[in-house]
């Protein structure tokens, strides 16, 4: 796994109470959000961000929706995000819609493996490789929904 640094650590904690926190993972497991949905990776139940105006935060993932690992922490305002496949994916893993407590659904893939069973959140990575977004950390617990559309075993 590549050496991380705290370009490829931008990090936007999305609270179940719809605030958000924008930050860089810090002190954490090292994950790279190119190639996570490659591996088992888990996150502990709470993680440090440094703030981009200095301070710290840490995110309780029991009162979070998600975390997303971002390309920016401005994000693309003027850019409509895609969150569905329009046809199977050829990316291996689990094909999976999800939605949220507030509403929100969307796709992504997740790695078929024990963690994404039995941990309390699981990385999804989504359909649109030109959103603002890598990676996702959704934590269970706030999701409303979930099911299986597919699957496709390693190549």
């Amino acid at each position: 796994m590549p050496e991380n640094n705290r370009e490829d650590l931008k990090v936007v904690a999305h609270l179940a109470d719809g605030s958000l926190v924008k930050g860089y993972l810090r002190d954490g497991p090292p994950i790279d959000p190119h190639t996570v949905h490659l591996s088992t990776s888990v996150l502990p139940k709470s993680v440090a961000l440094d703030l981009p105006a200095g301070g710290k935060y840490t995110v309780d993932l029991h009162s979070a929706k998600a975390l997303f690992f971002v390309k920016t922490l401005e994000g693309k305002t003027d850019y409509v995000e895609i969150k569905f496949f329009e046809r199977n994916p050829q990316i291996a893993g689990l094909w999976i819609k999800i939605q949220f407590k507030d509403g929100e659904v969307t796709e992504g893939i997740v790695h078929n493996s024990l963690p994404f069973v039995t941990e309390p959140g699981f990385f999804l990575r989504p359909p649109d490789p030109h959103s603002n977004n890598r990676i996702v950390y959704v934590v269970k617990s706030f999701l409303s929904d979930f099911r299986v559309l597919g699957i496709r075993s390693e190549y």
